[in-house]
């Protein structure tokens, strides 16, 4: 059995479906049983949450059009995808009773005029609901074996509404109760990411990366062979396109690996969200809708060796404190303490140190700047470079780097506390010419 989760854009309106549903098709002809996980359709959640906040402040006339806004656009949906009469009208059916289901839930909430976690997650889970219940739809009108499975029968939450922790060995019990089963009877389960339900039946959502997480769970209680996480782009590169056109997909990344270059910026996965599947030795593979037959990158918990740097990643908004003297060392660490300022790399020295802080806008940066202007002896901006891969922590990786970027006068290059990566800090002028000339040497064209 394997699991696929599809996504974001992958899910995005009627044309984005159709490829969906043929890698779906394509896949059953390898595996006996699949499970399909999909997110709402592209801008579906944005606008039930803008429906929920609507009901929340009473404004009737406005839930009502948001309300068969949806229901149009869904009815779009499923015209475009199903061509079958009987199939397209029981679709049309199934997709309209949840919107009257929706409508009426928000009529109350507006009665109440109150818009509680619990209702944001109640109106915004309907997204999922709706597109799977279309694919679904889709694929049985193609005379494949598919069936609509309710993700909240076996996703088991606290009550932390709108961040939903899962309670995993609930999650283990329900998939041997209910999932399994209709896996047993059909050779396609489509069910839904991001939401989940509490004991007591009321409907929660798993934030950030949800989606990937509700693929990862399920692929690690049913034993799946392979969770496939479909997107735009055909798996995780070595470096940003937009920075470097030469950059490319890397075949094949560790789990640690993948958590480095997240906790530095770059755009993939985000490594707590496929650790139960790392847990359990399933390979986690980031594959592309729009080009299905490109190979992608294949994630494992075991550290491949081919080479010693992978990818590289570049973090913007930096400032670099340095101090000179224990004295001034100690009132910057304090001053760090005390005030939280995110910091992504600190070096000490008997008379010295180097914290390099991450902000968030130019306000943020200028309170950093008024924190420290009495105690440093230069705050400067720049950017954090980390080279990631299976020998990155090594003497001579290390050393390789600092070769590379000597010329643009690093203020600091060190293995970072993982054994696979080492961090650069640049001026930020120097960001992007280091990043090239590394990708250049160290990973190749």
């Amino acid at each position: 059995m394997d699991v696929l989760k599809f996504g974001g854009t992958s899910v995005a309106n009627a044309d984005a479906l159709r490829k969906v549903i043929a890698i779906v098709q394509e896949r059953h002809v390898s595996s006996q049983r699949l499970v399909a996980v999909l997110s709402a359709t592209s801008g579906t959640t944005d606008a039930l949450l803008a429906l929920a906040r609507a009901a929340g402040r009473g404004l009737f006339d406005e839930v009502a059009m948001r309300v068969e806004d949806l229901r149009d656009r869904h009815f779009g949906i499923v015209d475009d995808l199903i061509s079958g009469g009987a199939a397209r009208l029981s679709t049309r059916e199934r997709v309209s009773s949840m919107i009257d289901s929706l409508s009426s839930y928000c009529q109350g909430m507006a009665f109440l005029g109150e818009c509680t976690p619990q209702s944001l997650d109640e109106v915004a889970s309907h997204g999922e609901r709706l597109s799977t219940t279309i694919v679904a739809g889709a694929l049985q009108d193609a005379g494949l074996n598919a069936v609509w499975f309710d993700a909240r029968s076996v996703i088991r939450t606290n009550d932390a509404f709108t961040e939903a922790l899962v309670q995993f060995s609930d999650v283990v019990r329900l998939t041997e109760q209910h999932l399994i089963p209709t896996l047993q009877l059909h050779d396609i389960v489509i069910t839904q990411g991001f939401i989940g339900s509490t004991a007591d039946g009321r409907t929660t959502t798993l934030g950030r990366g949800g989606s990937d997480y509700s693929a990862a769970i399920l692929g690690a209680t049913c034993g799946a062979r392979t969770i496939d996480i479909y997107t735009d782009v055909s798996g995780i590169y070595t470096t940003d396109p937009r920075l470097v056109p030469e950059a490319r997909p890397v075949p094949a990344m560790s789990f640690r690996e993948v958590r480095e270059l997240a906790l530095y910026g770059a755009k993939v996965l985000h490594p707590d969200t496929i650790e139960p599947a790392i847990a359990k030795s399933i390979p986690v593979r980031v594959l592309n809708t729009f080009q299905p037959d490109a190979p992608g990158t294949i994630i494992t918990a075991e550290q491949p060796t081919d080479v010693a740097i992978h990818a590289i990643t570049m973090l913007k908004q930096c400032l670099a404190v340095r101090s000179v003297g224990a004295s001034s060392s100690r009132q910057a660490q304090h001053i760090a303490d005390a005030s939280g300022f995110p910091v992504v790399l600190q070096l000490s020295w008997l008379e010295g140190s180097l914290m390099v802080f991450r902000y968030r806008d130019a306000e943020h940066a200028e309170h950093i700047k008024a924190a420290y202007e009495n105690i440093a002896e230069h705050i400067d901006d720049v950017v954090t470079i980390v080279a990631v891969g299976p020998h990155a922590g090594r003497a001579d990786a290390i050393a390789e780097v600092a070769r590379i970027a000597a010329p643009f006068e690093p203020l600091a290059v060190t293995s970072g506390i993982s054994p696979v990566s080492v961090v650069g800090v640049v001026n930020e002028r120097g960001g992007l010419p280091v990043v090239r000339a590394l990708h250049d040497q160290l990973v190749g064209p």
